[in-house]
């Protein structure tokens, strides 16, 4: 055999062996980071840093049915952007690089898992350069959006009680408690510039609806229970008669004074406010 025939077949089987020991390497592919939220928070967010080398990273999360999946991308690096895959059914739904969008909406109708990919192109960032970025990840429904119920009490020697408070897009209801004792009448005034807000009044003892003014034609309401009662009052709007970034302000006046002896109601409204996306750390 010649010596050149004898490096070449060497040549040969070390190329063969080099490229069978590549195949066998493991990859080294970061792996997702799974999004969490914290007990009671409709809102998780994700600081992360990208490079030339590392530009990107891969989150997944979890959105239920029903819910409202909701992504804010913050950078003071314009080409900082993100991608969106439904990975349960195998579908890309958004590149923000084709699209120019910080924020992105989707009404999710199923279970859902989704990665999404924030990222920056190798070619738009120096080698020494470092791209910092918040990613805001929401999922909520209509029940998250609305504000706690609300126990209505009275102090001492005084009948009236006032709740002040504001609906918005996403939040059309506020409910508020109270307890009555018997004997007493029980009246309730709703005090709003808006029309198109009401109420409804549900006796929580025997599970009765008594009145929604939407169809009575008056903010107002009394009653006189023959035993004590607990009552649920409902302040709420017709969601149509939100626009989005419109909120309507009212004070629900409530009122516990012996029957026959009507007291004069106090006045007044105040707004209140929605859930909204944590403040940025980067």
């Amino acid at each position: 055999m010649s010596r050149f025939h004898f490096l070449r077949s060497t040549a040969i089987g070390m190329s063969f062996g080099m490229a069978a020991a590549c195949m066998s390497l493991p990859a080294f592919a970061t792996a997702p980071v799974a999004v969490t939220f914290a007990a009671n928070s409709v809102w998780a967010q994700e600081i992360g840093n990208l490079t030339h080398s590392d530009n990107s990273i891969d989150y997944t999360v979890a959105v239920g049915a029903g819910k409202t999946f909701q992504l804010n991308l913050l950078s003071r690096n314009p080409n900082v952007h993100f991608k969106v895959k439904d990975q349960t059914h195998d579908k890309k739904l958004l590149d923000t690089l084709k699209t120019g969008e910080a924020s992105w909406t989707l009404q999710n109708a199923t279970d859902t898992t989704y990665v999404i990919q924030v990222y920056i192109e190798s070619a738009a960032i120096g080698s020494d350069e470092t791209a910092k970025f918040a990613l805001q990840v929401g999922q909520y429904g209509a029940s998250d959006m609305q504000p706690p119920t609300t126990a209505v009490t009275f102090e001492a020697g005084k009948p009236w009680a006032q709740q002040s408070g504001s609906l918005a897009t996403g939040a059309t209801a506020h409910n508020f408690t109270v307890a009555i004792a018997a004997g007493m009448t029980i009246k309730v005034n709703l005090v709003s510039s808006n029309p198109q807000l009401h109420f409804k009044v549900t006796d929580q003892t025997q599970n009765k609806m008594l009145v929604d003014t939407n169809s009575a034609g008056a903010n107002t309401w009394s009653e006189s229970p023959a035993a004590a009662t607990n009552y649920t009052i409902q302040v709420y709007a017709d969601p149509a008669a939100l626009p989005a970034g419109q909120k309507a302000s009212f004070a629900l006046q409530v009122g516990q004074y012996s029957s026959g002896i009507a007291q004069p109601a106090p006045a007044g409204a105040s707004t209140a406010t929605s859930p909204a996306p944590p403040a940025s750390s980067k």
